[in-house]
This record gives C-alpha cells, structure tokens and sequence, in this order.
C-alpha cells in the first residue's frame, strides 16, 4: 500500500539522516535544497551575520517575507561570518560531519575563503559538494554574473520563446533558476549513491546557462536537419499542427494537441470537411501549413465557450485543456488532491506553499516554516563542543548571530534537536 504525502512522515523519508550545509542565496541554491530537504534530509542554512539578503524582499499589503519562506521552510539557521578566519573554520567543522554541501557563489569564491572543495575533501572524504553558478566552473564564461534572464538569453530559450512576429519573451517563470535547482539536487543524489557505496565524494558543477541549453533537444534537433535558425512559434509546436492555443467564444483559451492519431476526431468534433484537403493529408503536412489549418481552426473555436469545448473534444480522445492563470492552479481540484498547493498557515509563514511534485512513499514533502536568522546558532555550536563563554565572545565579536532576548525562534526547536544527533551519526560513519 503507498501511502500519501501527509501519512509518510519523518521514519520513512528516503533522505532521513542525510545532512546538508546549504550555503546559498537567491533561488537556484536555495530551491536545490529546498528539494533535498522536502525528501526528508536535514538541512542547515549557514547565512550571514545580518540574515540573508532575501529576507528582507517583502510582498503583499502585510509584506511578507515571501521568497525566503517560500525557499527555505523546514530548515536550520546558523548566522555566521565565514569571512573571518573563526566563522571559516565553524563551517569547516561542520562539512566534516555532513554529507553535502551545496553553495551557489561566484566561481572560485568558497575557495578563496578556504572551503573550496580540493580545502574540505582531504578531511571529508565522503562529503558531496554541489557548486551552482551562472556558467559553470570552467570555460571563457566562468568569471561572467548569470541571472536567470541572461542564462535565458544565453541558452538559446529567449530567442525561440515570444510570438511570430518575431517579438521576444522570456519564460514567465525562473526557469534557469529552478531549473538549474534540479539539476543540482538529481546530482547530489547521484553522488550521495555513490558515497554510501564506498565510492567516495564527489564534487557537482551546475550552471544555470547549461541547465536551460540541456532542455533545447527539438530545438538542435530542427536546427541540424533543417539549417534554419529556430524562430518563435508563438503557442505552436516546432514539429506538429494543430498543437496550439485557441481562443473560444467565451474569450477563454484552450490548448489543443491533435497528433496524428486524433485528426479524425479532431475533424469530426469541429464539423470540418478537412480529411480529402492535400495541405492537411499527413502530419508533416499540417505541420508545414499551420498557419492556414490554425485559423479555420479558430473560426470554429469562436462559435462556442471553452468549457462546451473541452467537454466533447475530450470525451472524443483529442488531447485539450485550459490556460490557467496562477489564482486557478492555487485552487485548482486536481493539485488540491495531490497536495501540490498547501493552505496551512499554522505551519507555514505563508497562506500557501509550492510543495515538491513528488508524491511517494518516503516523500514527506513540505513540513514546517523557514527558521529565523540564527535560529539554532547556539544548538550548532553547542553541538560542535563551543561553550556558552565562547559562544557569546563569537556573538559580540559579530562571527556568530543569536537570537535577540524575547526573539521569536522559528525552527530552532526541530534543528536545534536534530543537530546534535546528526552531526554525531555523521562523525561516527567517518570514524
């Protein structure tokens, strides 16, 4: 029997044990972890002394602290400066008891603090290390700034996604960033089978320019046959017809994708004499004279509402849905059933959260609210062997940030607990 995303809870998570130092900003580190940590590893966000950046982006009328929230939920807090040669060397006891690290700097920036990955594999062996940077860690880009619109324009993506007249757009989500956040945790898992195997660590370089250029299969594809710079579609496919968006009576959209096999029906539902036409006699052709099949298409889409629409063409198997606009997805029924959308204020800091698509046994997904700044800075330290003496010189010396006296702790009470033990099984594994 499989149980749901709600009934599989910590003792059955398929990273339970697993103990990630997320030492990342922004949203493609952060996401990569985010990942980790919804299948059930512990992860600890080392962050500066004032709190990272994002913390401080706020939305809403009651500015809400959304894009930390949303990236971090269920996570540790240690606010440190690895700057200073003690905040450094926090960070290096605490690669020596994890399994990962992941950070996203510009290249050669963890290096020239000494936590490189050639600084930390001599005396973590084991440990996993996943660099996330805008063009990777070699090549003539290496030293170049990637944000997720340059990684779109570099990959290719800006210049085949817009409209046909030759109007650019970008991708409506970060799709580098989230993108390159996934190729980021799929090598991280990799690597953490190898290690439990007795293969050893080993060292991960993303970029977002690749991640993008890696999703240009039909693209290349149509490039190498055809010699022709791939040019924006608008809603069109690169390489079948019809498979676009209509607009209905209603003014409503609709998305139709009628592949060979659903021609007929597609033919027979519009009431189209179409099937004895030479442009539309094969796939290829209809492909070639899209423009022409797309608008006496649209004139009979224009006879009646979307909803009439999608009742009778799926009812007659041709493949067809609806644009939802982001206020339908967050109260759509079918992400409602598969818990991809969580409305509980009680555990999270936001009215609704974006939960990791997987739904298995062992997956437990989104579970708690992101921590405050130094949230479980004590219990860390505390777990490294620093005394309260020494903890508070590092917290006056600015090294290390605490919780204020009467501060709220957000999520120190689950990795405050957790570290401790953690970091000790991990100890005892390298022994």
């Amino acid at each position: 029997m499989t149980a749901t995303a709600e009934s599989a809870g910590p003792g059955s998570a398929f990273l339970r044990g697993v103990r990630i130092l997320d030492v990342t900003g922004a949203l493609a580190g952060p996401y990569c972890t985010t990942i980790l940590s919804d299948l059930g590893a512990e992860v600890l966000k080392i962050e500066p002394v004032t709190g990272d950046r994002m913390r401080a982006r706020r939305l809403g009328p009651d500015r809400r602290p959304i894009p930390f929230d949303l990236t971090h939920r269920d996570k540790g807090s240690l606010a440190v400066d690895m700057k200073s040669p003690a905040g450094a060397e926090i960070v290096r006891s605490l690669a020596r008891r994890s399994d990962v690290l992941v950070e996203n700097f510009r290249a050669g920036a963890m290096a020239r603090l000494g936590l490189g990955y050639e600084d930390l594999r001599l005396d973590c062996p084991d440990l996993v290390y996943c660099s996330i940077s805008g063009f990777g860690q070699f090549g003539p880009m290496r030293d170049a700034k990637g944000i997720d619109l340059i990684a779109q324009a570099y990959s290719g993506l800006l210049s085949v996604t817009g409209t046909t007249d030759g109007r650019l757009a970008k991708a409506g989500f970060p799709v580098s960033d989230v993108g390159t956040g996934m190729w980021g945790a799929i090598g991280v898992l990799a690597a953490l089978l190898r290690a439990r195997a007795g293969g050893g660590g080993a060292y991960i370089d993303v970029a977002l320019a690749d991640a993008v250029a890696a999703w240009s299969m039909w693209e290349v594809a149509d490039y190498v046959a055809t010699g022709v710079e791939p040019a924006p579609l608008g809603t069109a496919h690169r390489l079948a017809a019809p498979y676009e968006a209509f607009t209905c009576q209603d003014g409503a959209t609709l998305v139709l994708g009628a592949v060979d096999r659903a021609w007929e029906s597609l033919c027979t539902v519009l009431e189209l004499d179409l099937r004895g036409d030479p442009r539309f006699a094969t796939e290829y052709e209809r492909f070639l004279h899209r423009a022409p099949l797309a608008e006496i298409i649209q004139g009979r889409f224009a006879t009646a509402p979307r909803d009439h629409w999608m009742g009778v063409l799926r009812t007659a198997g041709v493949p067809c849905g609806p644009v939802n606009g982001i206020g339908d997805i967050v109260t759509d029924e079918q992400f409602a059933v598969r818990g991809l959308f969580v409305h509980d204020e009680d555990r999270f800091a936001q009215p609704t959260i974006v939960n990791t698509p997987i739904v298995a046994d062992g997956a437990p997904r989104a579970r708690g609210r992101a921590p405050g700044v130094g949230a479980d800075t004590v219990a860390v330290l505390t777990g490294l062997g620093y005394d309260d003496e020494r903890i508070a010189a590092l917290a006056e010396a600015g090294v290390v940030g605490v919780p204020k006296a009467g501060e709220a702790v957000i999520g120190g009470a689950r990795a405050g607990t957790e570290a401790d033990t953690s970091a000790d099984r991990s100890a005892e594994a390298r022994k």
